[in-house]
């Protein structure tokens, strides 16, 4: 590892210790590791400049109240501040700024840098699957938030499924998200395989159909 990315971790540690454990370190990590595996088909790829997105995307949640709210744009203003506190190399930092910004968006648009879909794929994987199940309901949960309200209509349009119940956000937002890479396209097809079948078994159970 490299100089500046053991005194970016460590730079950061205080904010994730400040945030719920949903988008901390573990995130962060898993996020690269994601990324590394996905820009292997991407030679030209700057693995400097996803490490770097994969610990400052989600910084931007200290600025938010009870974790709810896009964090996107305070992210990027983090990513401003802390480049200056270390030895980063500054002309990779407007990239950064902008795989940090999009890096939320339900979907892309337009000719973008290869690093901006890589990273995209590799944080949205972190929000299906088994994984993406488990980080939603402890995310749900962290934020006061109920596994299901089946009283309150879904609402499809609203960013996060409307933030109203772990489920809502599953079923609205998460089961929506767009894939870019072929790497991310693939994994991702397996991931919600297990999400269908998870939400069967789920409002089975629910309404004491098992």
């Amino acid at each position: 590892m490299k100089t500046w990315q053991k005194k970016l971790i460590h730079i950061v540690q205080p904010f994730f210790k400040k945030i719920e454990s949903v988008h901390g370190i573990d995130h962060a990590e898993k996020v690269f590791k994601n990324a590394q595996m996905i820009a292997k088909d991407f030679p030209n790829a700057d693995i400097d400049v996803l490490f770097a997105a994969s610990y400052l995307h989600d910084v931007g949640y200290v600025n938010l109240k009870n974790g709810t709210g896009y964090h996107g744009h305070h992210s990027v203003d983090w990513v401003e501040k802390l480049s200056k506190e270390q030895d980063f190399p500054k002309e990779k930092v407007s990239l950064i700024k902008q795989i940090v910004r999009l890096h939320d968006k339900q979907k892309l648009k337009g000719k973008l840098p290869s690093e901006v879909f890589i990273f995209h794929d590799a944080d949205k994987l972190e929000a299906i699957g088994a994984i993406g199940l488990a980080r939603n309901f402890a995310f749900s949960g962290s934020i006061g938030r109920r596994i299901w309200e089946p009283k309150i209509k879904r609402k499809p349009n609203l960013p996060y499924g409307g933030n109203i119940s772990a489920m809502h956000t599953i079923l609205d937002w998460e089961m929506k998200k767009e894939f870019y890479t072929k790497k991310g396209k693939k994994i991702a097809k397996g991931r919600r395989d297990f999400m269908r079948a998870f939400i069967k078994r789920f409002f089975e159970e629910w309404n004491y159909k098992k």
